[in-house]
Order: structure tokens, then sequence, then C-alpha cells
């Protein structure tokens, strides 16, 4: 199994040694190409044919009104359902260059994870913009940029004002409630129902930053590694009071809640299994930087504090 995020992970780690294909055969249009830093400038319609190389972005561009102008995305974008028609343009670790090409795109967004292809593509002639979505506010403040750059700013600014509405109720909601110490799992191998290898939350990435809004703190200490992968002796060494483990389609693995729950139950003298605060919350949706993550926000505040009804 795996999440996106895992997916980033990787594609950070390997980048180093990654070697992009070339396509120097291809009959590029003439250069338009401008650094990532520049890509906020956009025309005054906005781009007209964009290609996303992330599923938090072409969310997000659907989210604004650009859907339309979506003309590719990776084969992990599968929503919204239009999306998924969206001609192919490869994957993290093996974009496809030539069809990028012949897709005609005026703009190419990617994240910091997919940097890689930058020069790649520029060389190509295509215009690329890098856009963070690391933190929950490089989230809003890129429905705010994507909207600028497609030409739909008023829905985006309306958009990301939804957002932060929902975001300060629940940063209301939780603050007078218990602070427990919280263990979020972003991923593992569910198959081998095993400990083996946890990939778990850290404090400066966007769960991190709806975990602390939620009303939890993060039981793994600060660490230069976003998603640092923890063996189950680990894991009691931090014995956290709460486990919250997000999982991506136990239906189609052919697993039900408990059978997720039972590594963690194993763990002797693990305090959130002998207290009965393990809670999986199964879905890819939840783990995406999108606008969505609103709902993982609320979601992660309603397992972490079980007595809450939800934002006022």
């Amino acid at each position: 199994m795996r999440f996106w995020i895992i997916a980033g992970v990787a594609a950070l780690l390997l980048a180093a040694s990654y070697g992009v294909r070339h396509a120097a055969h291809l009959d590029a249009p003439t250069p338009t190409a401008v650094p990532a830093s520049n890509g906020s400038t956009a025309p005054a319609d906005g781009y007209r044919r964009i290609i996303s190389l992330s599923p938090g972005i072409t969310e997000t561009l659907f989210a604004v009104g650009a859907g339309e102008r979506v003309v590719g995305v990776t084969r992990f974008c599968n929503w919204p359902a239009e999306a998924m028609a969206r001609p192919k343009v490869g994957g993290f670790l093996d974009p496809n260059y030539e069809a990028m090409v012949a897709l005609r795109p005026d703009l190419v967004v990617m994240t910091p994870y997919n940097r890689g292809p930058l020069t790649e593509l520029e060389r190509l002639g295509l215009r690329c913009t890098v856009l963070d979505q690391t933190l929950l506010e490089d989230i809003l403040e890129s429905v705010e940029t994507l909207g600028r750059l497609s030409g739909n700013g008023d829905k985006a600014r309306a958009l990301r004002a939804s957002m932060q509405q929902r975001i300060q109720a629940v940063r209301a909601g939780a603050a007078t409630l218990p602070h427990p110490r919280v263990l979020l799992s972003s991923g593992r191998d569910l198959r081998s129902r095993k400990l083996d290898e946890v990939y778990i939350v850290g404090r400066k990435t966007f769960l991190g930053d709806i975990l602390r809004i939620a009303g939890g703190e993060n039981a793994f200490p600060e660490s230069a590694v976003d998603y640092p992968a923890l063996s189950g002796e680990a894991i009691l060494r931090l014995n956290p009071d709460v486990i919250v483990e997000f999982t991506n389609g136990l239906d189609e693995l052919g697993l039900t809640r408990e059978d997720a729950i039972a590594p963690w139950r194993a763990l002797p003298g693990l305090a959130a299994a002998e207290k009965g605060r393990i809670a999986i919350l199964d879905g890819a949706q939840l783990t995406i930087p999108g606008p969505r993550v609103v709902d993982t926000l609320e979601a992660l505040a309603k397992a972490i504090h079980p007595e809450w009804g939800g934002t006022p």
C-alpha cells in the first residue's frame, strides 16, 4: 500500500540519484519557461492549458473552478472524478515528457517534491512553477495562487475564507479540551499485519499542523525528517496516549478496522492500546494536501476527542 505522502517522501529521498529521461528528439515549442520563483505572474485571464504534477494541485485547481483548464494530470490524480478523464503524464519518478509536450500546456505546476523534472521541462520550452503545499499555511496560500494563475481569483479567495473559517472553528472547539500525546501514522504495509516500518507524521508538515489545531500534542519529537519510519520498539519508547492511523482502501485490501488495529494492540504495554485510544481514518483523500484538508482536520479532532460533538 502506498499513500501519496509516502510517494512524496520516496521521491524526495531518491531525487539525488534519479536520472530523468531525456527527450531531445522532441520538436519543442519556442521556449517560454520562467524560473519557478516567477511562476505567480499570469496573463490577465489566467493560463488556459495547465498540467498538474500533484494530486493536491489538481484538486485545488478544480476546487477554484479551473477544471476546464487542466489538460494533463499524473496517474495519482483521481479526484474529482473529472480529473480521472484528463490525459495522464506519468508519475512522480517517471514523468512522460513526450506526453506533456504533446498537450502543449502554457503552464506546468509541480511541488518541491517533484522538482527533479524542472530543468528538463524548461529545456523543452515548457513554462513551469513550483508550488509548495508542505504546511497548512502553504495549502491555504496555494488556493489563492492557483486561483490567480487560472483566472479564478474571486472563487479562490472565497474558498480560502471558507477553509479558514472551518479551521478556526476546530481550533476554538479544541482549545479547552485536554491535549493528549498523539502518534499519527501516515502509512505502512497493512498486509504484513506487523509494525516493522511505520511512517510517522512529523511536526513540520500540514498533518502536524492540523494535529496541533485539533487539540493534540505530537508524540514524535522535533525532527529534520518530515515522515520518519519507526519500528514497533521505537513506538513503544514514545508510548503515546492516542494513536491515529491513516489508511487507504481497507475494503479493497480485504481488511477491517480491527485488522488494522490488531498489530498496535500486540505491542506490550502500549498506553494507547490499554486505554482503547486507537483510531483508524481510512481514505487516501485524508492525506492529500488540498482543499479537503479541512475534512481531515475535523475527522482528526473527533478521533482525538470522542467526547467532542464537532465544530459549533
